[in-house]
């Protein structure tokens, strides 16, 4: 069982996003959710005229997001949650502290108080096992793993990633969804559906493409909660080569002094602060 970096892009799910104002923690907020199916299937897009520009689209996002004003306030991210996969039969624990630009660090512990790592250092990403063995991401999956690492803006990294096509509407559980495409490079191509209602990214579809085949990873965001004035997803569900997983967040702190050495690989030089 192979847990995922903070996600969601955790660009989008990093533990994963903007939250503004002082330092805080959220448990579980009674507030505002947008629910999606957690089984939602692979959706036809169906072409739709007239339709927004992908900037009108994002605008949308970043103002149901909390606005503008909250883009920059905070530098680090503690997320906690139980980690459960899709045949319900494992459960887990699982802390993620993201720092920006791209750090992250995910420990799933599980319930025997047995626990496994999953570092992205900004350069390189590794799985550190029960008995401290090293395993190094490569190729397609080291690449996910680097593009969703740390924190940033989640609406202004989708405008740098390329200008973005509006395919059409799509429907994803129970949500009609606009879907654009952003290809920032050209073997990587993303498919980021955004609820027509709420303007909220309630998927997003990376795949990398490789002379092997596409190698495709899923994510679905849903359960949409207020934190310090900003929206958060507190479900989060990753689909990956078979893997699948949900995250359900039970907390979120911003702005906590987060030490660069929880990133670094043994063995390794220090990473300066």
């Amino acid at each position: 069982m192979r847990p995922g970096c903070s996600s969601i892009l955790f660009v989008l799910i990093a533990a994963v996003w903007l939250l503004p104002g002082p330092a805080s923690a959220q448990t579980a907020p009674a507030a505002q959710k947008v629910t999606l199916a957690a089984s939602a299937s692979a959706a036809d897009v169906t072409p739709a005229q007239p339709a927004p520009s992908t900037d009108e689209i994002l605008q949308r996002y970043r103002t149901a997001l909390g606005g503008e004003a909250v883009s920059s306030a905070f530098t680090t991210q503690t997320m906690k949650g139980i980690y459960q996969t899709e045949d319900l039969s494992s459960f887990a624990g699982i802390e993620v502290i993201s720092k920006a630009p791209n750090l992250s660090f995910t420990r799933i512990t599980f319930p025997n108080g047995v626990s496994v790592h999953e570092v992205c250092d900004g350069k390189s990403a590794w799985l550190e096992d029960t008995v401290g063995g090293i395993h190094d991401f490569t190729g397609a999956a080291l690449q996910s793993r680097l593009r969703t690492a740390g924190l940033g803006n989640r609406a202004d990294v989708l405008a740098r990633m390329s200008p973005g096509r509006v395919l059409g509407i799509a429907q994803v559980g129970p949500h009609s969804a606009w879907v654009v495409e952003f290809t920032p490079e050209k073997t990587v191509s993303s498919k980021v559906y955004f609820d027509r209602t709420s303007g909220f990214v309630i998927r997003v579809d990376d795949t990398f493409h490789r002379a092997e085949g596409d190698y495709t990873v899923e994510t679905y965001l849903d359960d949409y909660r207020p934190v310090d004035g900003a929206f958060f997803p507190f479900r989060i569900r990753h689909v990956e080569r078979g893997n699948v997983f949900s995250i359900r967040v039970t907390q979120l702190k911003n702005n906590t002094p987060v030490d660069n050495s929880v990133f670094v690989k043994p063995g390794s030089p220090a990473i300066p602060q």
